[in-house]
């Protein structure tokens, strides 16, 4: 079956609920976007604190007896299990966003990611309780992982829902925006922690920056406790609601359940890739030491966070298609040249190395907000962008346990590359073929 036109095109049906006033409403969608924001700040702000930990802190302290390496396996399985219940998060959120609003999802999954990695700060270690140090990092990585999987479709959703007509593409880079602020916030922090000392960073310092989430979350529920529904969420549920969302979705629009899939796969598999993995691999490879390595991802982030603005700029009217295509290509030289960049060793590769990383991440990143939103009509769109989104996401998540196994069978980072390339590949042919049928080109043109 195909796929019927997306709510937000000229020739849908679907219009936005009418509103009070211009005004109002425009001052309502930058609110939208500020929660859309902090919401995902957090939810970065969390991933960043726990796969820098995994590669840093949590082989010794929760996998000790284990030689480094298996060390390090197990602290990055421990990673990757939060992004395998991300689909189910995903699917779950969904359900509510899209049966009861998108408001209710926002404001749920922020307090239950917030809170568990406040008490990820608390958890004893192995020398304390034994095995249940592991096991415990694992469930409330679980939990985690189970609010990951609906906050950034909730975000991206609710800011392109409320964004005027001429500025989606614009609006929908929140959820980018607070990704890559969580990563430049969760990187200063260590950094900050850092000065304790290598010892008193490994045997308590790191808890600190998990304990922090507690400030971010009071921001978030009260920038998210003021926002208002979408108003073409309002308009779908007076129409027809999906009694379930996901078998609708599944049954009516799989191919852009596929496509958005492979779309977000190069951004979230080349993101793993810089963040965490890259740090533990120059650290314990190549002889950077940890400060050097924060350092230049706190740079990189920084100039992340501009190139978000720029491309977002671009990602409304004619220009559009041509942006899209353009960053999500260059993913493809950027994964060939990373490494060798780190692997010239001193500070200044470091920071050019992390700057080209997060400069093209963020950039991809930017165009996921609008583009995943545009795939799907209002009445799944929550489902179907946090589903394809969280599946993209729990495959990218074992990207760094197996580029730990892969480099320490073969001794060389290549086949990492070569699987950053060939995803990428298939991510911008998926951005080539889908502006083709031209399905997005009316969703950020004025009516």
């Amino acid at each position: 079956m195909t796929d019927s036109p997306h709510p937000l095109s000229p020739t849908a049906t679907l219009a936005p609920a009418p509103s009070p006033s211009t005004s109002e409403s425009a001052r309502e969608a930058r609110r939208v976007m500020q929660a859309s924001v902090v919401g995902t700040t957090i939810e970065f702000y969390d991933f960043t604190l726990y796969g820098f930990a995994a590669v840093l802190v949590f082989g010794p302290q929760f996998f000790p007896g284990a030689d480094p390496v298996a060390g390090q396996l197990g602290a990055l399985a421990t990673f990757a299990v939060g992004f395998v219940m991300r689909p189910l998060g995903a699917v779950i959120g969904g359900h509510i966003g899209d049966r009861l609003g998108r408001k209710r999802v926002l404001i749920g999954t922020f307090l239950i990611m917030g809170l568990v990695t406040v008490a990820i700060a608390f958890i004893p270690t192995y020398a304390a309780i034994g095995i249940l140090a592991p096991i415990l990092l694992a469930l409330l990585r679980m939990v985690q992982g189970l609010a990951a999987g609906a906050e950034w479709g909730g975000a991206a959703v609710m800011a392109v829902e409320h964004a005027p007509a001429n500025k989606r593409g614009l609006y929908g880079i929140a959820p980018a925006l607070g990704t890559t602020g969580g990563i430049f916030l969760a990187v200063s922090v260590m950094l900050l922690v850092s000065v304790l000392g290598p010892t008193t960073f490994v045997e308590f310092g790191w808890r600190i920056a998990f304990g922090l989430s507690a400030v971010l979350v009071v921001f978030g529920v009260i920038a998210r406790r003021r926002l208002t529904e979408s108003p073409l969420f309002i308009k779908a549920v007076e129409q027809e609601p999906a009694r379930v969302p996901l078998a609708r979705l599944i049954r009516r629009h799989p191919g852009a359940l596929l496509r958005g899939v492979l779309y977000i796969l190069a951004i979230a598999a080349f993101g793993s890739t810089v963040s965490p993995y890259a740090v533990g691999w120059a650290v314990g490879t190549l002889g950077y030491s940890q400060d050097t390595m924060l350092l230049a991802t706190a740079i990189g982030a920084v100039v992340g966070l501009a190139l978000m603005v720029l491309t977002g700029r671009f990602l409304d009217g004619r220009r559009r298609a041509r942006t899209v295509i353009i960053v999500m290509a260059l993913l493809v030289p950027v994964s060939i040249a990373f490494f060798p960049i780190l692997s010239i060793g001193g500070v200044g590769a470091a920071i050019l190395g992390l700057v080209v990383g997060y400069g093209a991440a963020a950039a991809c990143q930017s165009t996921a907000g609008s583009v995943l939103t545009e795939m799907f009509p209002t009445d799944v769109a929550l489902t179907g962008v946090s589903t394809a989104y969280a599946l993209a996401y729990c495959i990218a998540g074992f990207l760094p346990l197996a580029a730990a196994a892969f480099v320490a069978a073969t001794g060389s980072i290549l086949p990492v590359v070569v699987i950053n390339v060939v995803i990428s590949l298939t991510s911008l042919t998926v951005a080539i073929t889908h502006f083709r049928r031209k399905r997005l080109a009316g969703v950020v043109a004025a009516p």
